[in-house]
C-alpha cells in the first residue's frame, strides 16, 4: 500500500478513537459500552491462557488502563503535530474513561464474609488462610474482568492489573484514586491467600474470594495465569507504585490528596518496601518469565512456606498443555532498568 509509518499511526489511531467514542459520549458511561473481546476469540489481552480472565468478555486492564492511556498519548502526539486529531477532544475523551471505568470493577466483600471465603479456599488448596490479616476492614478490590465463565457477572479475582493504572495515568480523581491505591497496597502487603504476596513474591492472580468453585479450579498453581509469579508484572507494580509515590514530591505542585492522608501514603510506601524486600529476596528468579510455588507446611499446617518451582515441573490443569516458562523476553530483562527507589525506604 506504500504507505508512510505516520500514515498508518493515524489509521491505527483513528480505530481507538472511534471504537472509544461510544463510552465518552455524553451519558453513554454504561458497561454496554466498554471495550469487549471479539465474540469469536476466547483471549484477547495479556493474560492469554483459557482461562486467564476466568472467560471475561470485558477486561480490567484495557478498558481501565490501556485505552486511556492511548487517548493520552494520542492527545500528546496530535499536540505535536504527528497526529491529526482535536487534541482537546480527545483529551476529555481520556478524562471520562480515566474517571469512569473503575466504577464498573469494584469489589467491596464484608469482613466476615471475606474471612470465610478465604478460609474455605486455603482448606481446599491446603495452606494457612491469613485470615486474621481481615479482622479490620472489609475487603475491597477490583474484578480482573466482567462478564466471566458461569455466567459471573464479575470475575473476582484478586489480581496485580492494577499496575497498569499505577504506571501508566496520572489520575486525578481524588476520592477514587485514593481508594485505588489503598486498596493495592492492601491486596500488594497482605500475605496470599488474604492477598498476593508470597514467599517467592507477587502473584498476578488470587481467586480467594470467588465464591463459587470455578475460581479454585481455573486459577491453580500450574495454571499459566493463575496463582503464579509473572516478572514483568512485579516490574511494572514496582515501578508504578515509585511512580505514584514521586506525585507526592515537595516540588509537585499538583499533589494528590492521599499524599496528605498518612495512613494512605504509608500504605502505598509499605507495599512497595515490602514488594522490593521480595525482589530482593527472589533475585535469581527475576530474569524469568513466570513461575509458581509449592507449599512447605510447618507447626502443624497453621505456618510454612512457599517454595519456588518453575512451572513446567507442574502437570497442567485438565484440558491444557503443559506450559514452561520462555526466557527469551524482552521483559525479562525489565529488572536491568526498575531499580529500588532509595527515596521511599
Amino acid at each position: 500500500m506504500n504507505l508512510t509509518y505516520r500514515e498508518l499511526a493515524q489509521i491505527s489511531a483513528s480505530k481507538i478513537v472511534t471504537i472509544t467514542a461510544p463510552f465518552a459520549a455524553d451519558g453513554n458511561q454504561t458497561k454496554q459500552n466498554l471495550i469487549r473481546i471479539h465474540a469469536n476469540e476466547q483471549v484477547g489481552q495479556w493474560r492469554d491462557s483459557t482461562y486467564g480472565i476466568g472467560g471475561g468478555r470485558i477486561p480490567f486492564d484495557v478498558n481501565t488502563a490501556l485505552v486511556p492511556a492511548a487517548l493520552r498519548s494520542i492527545a500528546a502526539l496530535s499536540r505535536a503535530g504527528i497526529l491529526e486529531f482535536n487534541a482537546t477532544e480527545v483529551d476529555a475523551a481520556a478524562q471520562i474513561w480515566e474517571d469512569d471505568t473503575l466504577q464498573f470493577f469494584e469489589i467491596s466483600i464484608p469482613q466476615s464474609e471475606a474471612k470465610a471465603l478465604v478460609a474455605s479456599y486455603a482448606d481446599g488448596v491446603k495452606i494457612p488462610s491469613q485470615e486474621a490479616l481481615l479482622d479490620t476492614v472489609d475487603l475491597n478490590f477490583y474484578a480482573i474482568a466482567l462478564d466471566g465463565n458461569n455466567n459471573l457477572s464479575q470475575v473476582a479475582v484478586m489480581h496485580t492489573d492494577d499496575c497498569f493504572r499505577h504506571f501508566l495515568l496520572n489520575t486525578t480523581n481524588q476520592a477514587q484514586l485514593t481508594a485505588f491505591v489503598n486498596s493495592t497496597a492492601d491486596n500488594v502487603r497482605r500475605r496470599f491467600p488474604a492477598g498476593l504476596m508470597t514467599d517467592v513474591s507477587m502473584l498476578v492472580a488470587n481467586p480467594a474470594f470467588g465464591d463459587d468453585a470455578i475460581y479454585a479450579e481455573n486459577f491453580t498453581t500450574s495454571a499459566y495465569h493463575g496463582t503464579v509469579v509473572w516478572s514483568w508484572q512485579l516490574a511494572m507494580m514496582a515501578r508504578g507504585l515509585e511512580l505514584q509515590l514521586s506525585r507526592c514530591g515537595s516540588s509537585n505542585v499538583s499533589k494528590p490528596e492521599f499524599c496528605a492522608e498518612e495512613s494512605v501514603y504509608n500504605n502505598v510506601r509499605g507495599a512497595y518496601n515490602i514488594l522490593w524486600d521480595s525482589l530482593d529476596a527472589n533475585k535469581e528468579h527475576l530474569s524469568t518469565e513466570v513461575w509458581s510455588w509449592t507449599f512447605k507446611s510447618t507447626d502443624n499446617g497453621r505456618d510454612g512456606e512457599f517454595k519456588y518451582i518453575d512451572l513446567g515441573q507442574l502437570p497442567p490443569p485438565p484440558g491444557n498443555s503443559p506450559t514452561e516458562s520462555n526466557a527469551v523476553q524482552l521483559w525479562s530483562l525489565t529488572f536491568l532498568a526498575v531499580t529500588r527507589a532509595t527515596a521511599f525506604r
